[in-house]
């Protein structure tokens, strides 16, 4: 496991009311002990919000506008500590700020993959959070456990660690669940006061990761041990079992890009991109959506969501040549491709 993405949320940095200095010097040494042993880890950390609160003397606030002011504070006072904590292993680090729109975006998403490469190369260990000064409900991730597994899924990461108060997912006995099986009933847990997620939403977050081929789990963060056990193979805390990993383009199409419209397709057509073929004209029976080529749409058989891809005509283009052969469709007018999209621009599900 060479590339670790690890979330850490409120609940186990805040503790009395303040931050917690120590679990922070404790967490840095460890991630600056795998970096030394030819790892690459990413931090996704919250509590720029719960900072905010203890820095300033507040109890939590309602304003949207004073949250995000607050948010804008908590963000120094936490990078302060993080950066004197990994001073003490003669490490740098630097905070990249998002919002869902820097995935969706694939321009924005290039940018970003570079921005870790260059810290990678001088080095310097990358802390992210939620741009929750700018974050409106249409680009909110709403917690960080959404933002570690989409981050690990664009990075590539191997492994995601979502860093918790508890020993995992519990049973409906407390029982902890080794592997996690969407059938096993589990027990349910209130958000807490300081952090955005709950269980649930960790749930979410380790399913796609794993999804896209990345070995996941939700384990106790109070046991900072937990990070050496996994990162060396073994099973701690929660386990979500990988599937085959998706690469590059791929993974963007399937699991970060937002879709914009929905393409119905007839069985014909089912069958070609089952035996890995692109999806033509001929096998559309019907267009939702007002979207722009090379803007990504959902395909559906018989209503049911089996891919996601990236077109080469608008929804305007489509209504018109949809249900018609590729030689027809050059009688049409100016339309330049054959496929409707690509079997390399396509992710079947």
């Amino acid at each position: 496991m060479e590339k670790i993405v690890i979330k850490v949320g409120s609940n186990l940095l805040i503790k009395n009311n303040d931050i917690n200095k120590k679990y922070i010097i404790k967490l840095s040494y460890i991630i600056s002990e795998l970096i030394e042993e030819g790892k690459k880890v990413v931090l996704v950390s919250s509590g720029a919000n719960a900072a905010g609160l203890q820095y300033l003397k507040l109890h939590p606030l309602k304003s949207l506008a004073q949250k995000q002011a607050l948010c804008a504070v908590g963000q120094v006072q936490l990078m302060k500590i993080y950066e004197n904590a990994f001073d003490f292993h003669n490490k740098k680090i630097a905070q990249i700020l998002l919002t869902a729109d820097d995935f969706y975006n694939r321009k924005r998403f290039i940018n970003l993959k570079n921005t870790l490469i260059g810290l990678n190369q001088f080095g310097i260990i990358p802390i992210i959070n939620e741009n929750d000064t700018i974050s409106t409900d249409e680009i909110k991730f709403g917690d960080n456990d959404r933002l570690s597994s989409q981050f690990a899924i664009g990075w590539g990461a191997d492994g995601l660690m979502l860093l918790t108060s508890v020993d995992g997912v519990l049973d409906e006995n407390g029982d902890v669940i080794k592997v996690y099986d969407k059938n096993i009933q589990i027990k349910e847990f209130k958000k807490t006061s300081l952090g955005t997620g709950g269980i649930s939403t960790k749930i979410d977050a380790g399913l796609s990761a794993a999804a896209s081929g990345i070995k996941t789990c939700i384990c106790n963060g109070n046991k900072l041990e937990n990070i050496k056990e996994f990162v060396s193979g073994k099973n701690v805390g929660t386990v979500f079992i990988p599937d085959k990993k998706l690469k590059g383009k791929k993974a963007w199409i399937a699991f970060l890009s937002k879709s914009r419209g929905k393409v119905f397709i007839n069985k014909g057509a089912r069958d070609a991109l089952m035996n890995k073929k692109s999806l033509l004209p001929v096998g559309i029976e019907k267009i939702e959506g007002n979207f722009e080529k090379g803007e990504p749409v959902n395909i559906y058989f018989n209503n049911k969501l089996i891919g996601k891809g990236i077109p080469n005509y608008s929804a305007e283009d489509a209504v018109v040549i949809c249900g018609k052969k590729s030689g027809d469709i050059a009688k049409i007018g100016n339309f330049d491709y054959d496929e409707f999209i690509h079997v390399d621009n396509m992710v079947i599900f």
